[in-house]
């Protein structure tokens, strides 16, 4: 898990940052990078184009970052979200992965399935077949391994919310994967 800072750390860099800091204005890059670089990664498929979108992004947000008002992660992963929507529109086309692109690596040790590993790819594929809402869920909760109630709170939904979206999101990857011939152990 990224080293989340507490929120009056990451509320003084900001601050600092909107001051013209030049230090804070560094380490909040990092920061953020280091944050939408996997949201960005597991929805576009390709390395070059989650690399290219997360340094847009990390500009838009500091060009914006005189305007920003509430919670900082809600806004940044809202501005991510809209900014890997737009890439989709312009390009005019669904996700693909191409097979140039596929790292056949296990994510980590707790993905296996039965005898199966849950790769990066697997994991992109069923996460295609989630909707928008349910993808963004999946990698906060498990890929960037944030608190139900840090997701509510990035999402701008309840809990209650945040929950049902899991657990219909979970059940959508399930049945995708046991499609695929994975044993799925509970």
């Amino acid at each position: 898990m990224k080293k989340e800072l507490p929120g009056e750390v990451l509320n003084d860099m900001v601050a600092q940052a909107k001051d013209g800091n030049d230090a804070s204005l560094s380490e909040l890059c990092e920061y953020i990078y280091g944050r939408i670089y996997s949201f960005v990664y597991y929805r576009v498929n390709h390395r070059e184009d989650a690399e290219d979108l997360t340094g847009d992004i990390v500009m838009k947000i500091i060009r914006s970052l005189d305007r920003q008002k509430g919670n900082f992660h809600a806004w940044m992963y809202r501005i991510a979200r809209n900014v890997v929507i737009d890439f989709y529109r312009r390009r005019g086309v669904r996700k693909e992965v191409s097979l140039a692109d596929v790292h056949d690596e296990p994510v980590d040790e707790r993905s296996r399935i039965g005898d199966g590993v849950l790769t990066r790819d697997k994991l992109r594929q069923g996460l295609k077949e989630l909707t928008a809402e349910q993808q963004e869920v999946i990698i906060l909760r498990f890929i960037e391994e944030y608190s139900t109630e840090e997701v509510a709170a990035r999402m701008k939904k309840s809990v209650g919310a945040v929950k049902l979206l899991q657990f219909r999101a979970i059940r959508a990857l399930r049945r995708y994967l046991r499609k695929k011939g994975y044993e799925i152990k509970s």
